[in-house]
């Protein structure tokens, strides 16, 4: 074998061996592993993590929380409204996106009140415009989580309420403390503030856990609206105030009245 052929294999094989580890690597990347895959190129893959509240050298000031940049707001500023409306309106954000441009609409919005003379109020009204697709997403969520404990119709007895109801009535310890789910459709909601019933499932009260971490905000505002709704439609309607089609589908005179 000549020597330059010689020197080709030998380079060859050079080039080879020193592959492997790049292709070694390249595979580790995309296999499955319990273990934090090999990166060159650290990027954000491996990152040192903060706790709250604990000190950080990173910043000039010690802390790792970092406070809020003056002059801006969170990332839901632009809070989007939901596909329905998006595939209603396409491209329009005014109408699938509820823009938060000023202090007062982030209140309004991400915390159901407003603050005036220091103090702060919940507002009365839903600050973000009710439609019959809003409606029916309301609906929507209600269904999924709300009635396992407050029912379809919202009058508290709801599956698990049931069930509990059951085991306490054959005196079953696992029947616990439970407490009956308030009445969604009774005086003590119907006069609540829009903003007051935001604010319990964002928080939650009593023995009902905060919902913030599992619904969205706008959703949230579907749910007050739809639960608004179901208290609506337990109020005694005069004939007179319903529309011609309904007075003649009743077949009722003026002085009838529909409800509860």
């Amino acid at each position: 074998m000549k020597r330059s052929a010689r020197k080709f294999f030998i380079y060859g094989d050079i080039v080879l061996l020193l592959l492997i580890p790049f292709a070694i690597i390249a595979l580790r990347r995309y296999e499955r592993s319990p273990t934090p895959r090999l990166a060159i190129i650290q990027d954000m893959d491996q990152m040192p993590y903060r706790k709250p509240q604990r000190p950080s050298p990173l910043f000039a000031d010690g802390r790792a929380m970092r406070p809020h940049i003056p002059g801006t707001m969170a990332r839901e500023d632009f809070v989007f409204l939901n596909t329905a409306e998006a595939r209603a309106h396409p491209n329009d954000w005014k109408k699938d996106h509820v823009v938060i441009n000023s202090g007062q609409k982030y209140d309004r919005i991400m915390l159901g009140q407003v603050i005036s003379g220091g103090r702060a109020r919940f507002i009365s009204r839903i600050p973000i415009p009710v439609t019959r697709r809003f409606l029916e997403r309301g609906r929507g969520k209600f269904d999924i989580y709300c009635t396992p404990c407050h029912g379809y119709d919202g009058r508290g007895n709801g599956t698990i309420n049931r069930y509990v109801n059951r085991l306490r009535a054959a005196g079953s310890p696992e029947a616990g403390t439970w407490v009956q789910p308030t009445d969604l459709t009774g005086p003590a909601v119907q006069y609540l503030p829009a903003g007051g019933l935001y604010n319990v499932i964002t928080n939650g009260i009593a023995a009902m856990a905060s919902y913030k971490d599992q619904i969205p905000v706008v959703d949230r505002w579907a749910i007050v609206a739809y639960v608004k709704a179901l208290a609506l439609s337990q109020k005694v309607v005069p004939v007179d105030r319903l529309p011609p089609p309904a007075r003649a589908k009743l077949g009722a005179g003026p002085a009838a009245k529909v409800g509860k």
